[in-house]
């Protein structure tokens, strides 16, 4: 994991899309929007899409958390994607993967997890989740003024021209006013282009590392 400062506060971005936030009383691992279930969910309305998404999305999670040694993993936002797709398998998986977890789980609650009436067991939800100088949110749109803010929901993507017709799109993290916006973990969920604003940095995955990108090309 590569590591960054921006306003003094100083953390760890990794090729996988997460932030690693270092504490005196160990790391704290958040990545958002892994939309589990979403699969299950165009399966209930007719349409053929395979499966498999959130098994290999929570494995992908738990293998980040042993790698990085995490304390506790906080969730930005949409863990889930719609109730049609909370189905017995994706509750299995996700009480076996809590089960191996075995470290504090929070989920900040995002506009998908809202419309699930109830959650599955072992999840700690609340609207953000505050450590030290950071506020984890889920919308970037309900950042607060006084904190180093970490959210999701945009899914962000930047777009990088290298000729005159052709780009590069890749996912991206987005610094913007103060927000530290995650790109999505899910392996099922796209993402959406952002119009670059004055002061706008972004950062991406190059091969191992994360890397800040020149504006001039963005």
């Amino acid at each position: 994991m590569n590591l960054f400062t921006l306003e003094k506060q100083t953390f760890s971005l990794s090729t996988e899309g997460a932030i690693l936030i270092h504490t005196p009383s160990g790391p704290v691992l958040v990545v958002a929007d892994l939309h589990l279930g979403k699969s299950a969910t165009f399966r209930a309305r007719g349409l053929p899409v395979p499966e498999g998404d959130t098994a290999r999305d929570l494995g992908r999670l738990l293998e980040l958390v042993k790698k990085t040694g995490a304390s506790r993993l906080v969730i930005a936002g949409d863990l889930f994607h719609a109730p049609a797709g909370i189905t017995p398998e994706l509750n299995w998986s996700l009480q076996t993967f809590i089960a191996d977890l075995q470290i504090p789980l929070t989920l900040v609650l995002g506009n998908h997890d809202a419309k699930i009436r109830n959650l599955p067991s072992g999840l700690v939800a609340q609207t953000h989740f505050d450590l030290e100088n950071f506020r984890v949110i889920h919308d970037p749109a309900e950042a607060s003024p006084d904190h180093f803010n970490i959210a999701g929901h945009w899914h962000p993507v930047v777009k990088i021209r290298d000729g005159k017709r052709t780009s590069l799109r890749l996912p991206c993290f987005l610094w913007r006013n103060r927000t530290l916006v995650l790109p999505s973990f899910g392996s099922f969920t796209g993402g959406a282009i952002i119009t670059p604003e004055p002061g706008d940095q972004f950062y991406v995955q190059l091969r191992d590392q994360v890397v800040k990108l020149p504006p001039e090309i963005v």
